[in-house]
């Protein structure tokens, strides 16, 4: 600890990884009525066997997105990252979530879940990712520096390492290229690690340009997110929304606005399940609309829910 303070003081960086003790794991959502209760909690299980995949009650349910009690009512089994609550995985009525050193009792539903999104649509709540606006005059400049890729074209997405000055990989971004889509030439959108979001953001500030050309912003819950994937996403998608989404229109990496029933959203032709699939950001107040939409017009296609186990099973 104490050369990795010496060398984060000195030469900038801490010389390591130190993930595990750094504080930017921490967001506003851990208060100190938070703090108490996990610790009560930790110190009560001290000497408890602790299985794979467990999830701790504690402190919890404290941010949720506004389609939390919607999806509940699904069965919807819920984690937490970075403070919100994400769906695991979704639970028939009379399953529980029980814990195993073999197969735990979400085996055969997850399963499902990934047999739906393979056969034909899968929905999944993705509001964890971490946002960011970039702006300004230097945008473009600084993102090229910042980012080892190749900047994408306006309406164009394009995934995105963020390297160190020694080359050591430091995050991972898909970034969207907005100028044409809004007002401003120099408008470019980041999606990333949730968990990682205040660690990142110290890295963006530090490395601003101290001339003001360049705002970055972390979007936080002032955006919320859908994603759907599978052979039968682009159906659904032409049945709510009047924009043309043909591969040729709407291509692989593409991005646009357009309304999803009534609901304005941003989307993305993009998916990390390795089907069709469309990401979908949308103000918060307007996800509700965009989910019911996208599940009542789903239904002829055998939608189905799916959460982060299945996704990770899916990559």
């Amino acid at each position: 600890v104490g050369l990795a303070l010496s060398n984060w003081m000195i030469e900038g960086d801490p010389g390591a990884d130190i993930w595990a003790m750094d504080v930017s794991r921490y967001g506003d959502w851990a208060t100190m009525a938070y703090t108490n209760a996990k610790v009560r909690e930790n110190y009560s299980r001290r000497f408890s066997i602790r299985f794979p995949n467990e999830e701790l009650p504690a402190g919890r349910p404290l941010k949720t997105t506004p389609v939390y009690d919607l999806l509940s009512a699904k069965g919807a089994q819920w984690g937490v990252a970075y403070g919100l609550e994400v769906p695991l995985w979704y639970a028939p009525a009379g399953v529980k979530d029980e814990f195993s050193w073999r197969r735990s009792s979400d085996f055969e539903h997850v399963a499902k879940e990934v047999e739906t999104v393979r056969q034909g649509i899968g929905l999944s709540e993705i509001s964890s990712f971490a946002k960011y606006r970039v702006t300004g005059a230097g945008a473009a400049a600084w993102l090229d520096r910042l980012l080892a890729c190749n900047l994408p074209r306006p309406s164009r997405m394009t995934l995105a390492p963020m390297l160190k000055e020694d080359g050591r990989l430091i995050g991972d971004f898909t970034l969207a290229n907005l100028g044409s889509l809004n007002s401003a030439s120099d408008d470019w959108f980041l999606a990333g690690s949730g968990v990682a979001e205040q660690y990142h953001m110290r890295w963006f500030e530090a490395h601003l340009p101290k001339d003001g050309s360049v705002s970055i912003e972390a979007l936080g819950a002032k955006l919320t997110g859908l994603s759907i994937a599978g052979p039968s996403t682009r159906n659904l998608l032409e049945k709510v929304t009047r924009s043309d989404v043909s591969n040729a229109a709407f291509p692989f990496m593409a991005i646009s606005k357009m309304d999803i029933g009534m609901a304005p959203c941003l989307v993305g032709r993009v998916s990390y399940t390795g089907d069709l699939g469309y990401e979908i950001w949308v103000a918060p107040e307007y996800q509700r609309a965009a989910l019911q939409a996208l599940m009542a017009a789903g239904e002829e296609f055998g939608i189905g829910l799916f959460g982060s186990r299945a996704l990770n099973a899916l990559r």
